[in-house]
């Protein structure tokens, strides 16, 4: 299990990885947007919760490597903290 920060049901920012040949890049979309991503990326995102977010796949389409690549990416995302007391 994952966990994915969400913010007004999109990711708070672009993110990119790479597994083998495959490479995703996930963006982030305005409320109201929509699922713009291939049919194996758009089934991973829809069981996560994210509604608005922009996706596309390079290099090689092979599901398993674009999921994998998904995967990576979305533990890529970062949230900054509200309490920087430093």
């Amino acid at each position: 299990m994952i966990n994915i920060p969400l913010k007004d049901g999109t990711i708070p920012h672009d993110v990119e990885s790479k597994f083998g040949p495959s490479r995703v890049i996930l963006k982030p979309a305005s409320k109201g947007h929509g699922m713009v991503a291939g049919r194996t990326v758009r089934a991973f995102l829809d069981v996560c919760g994210i509604k608005d977010i922009t996706c596309k796949c390079l290099g090689s389409t092979n599901p398993i490597n674009v999921l994998y690549a998904t995967v990576k990416a979305l533990n890529k995302i970062k949230v900054r903290s509200e309490n920087n007391e430093t």
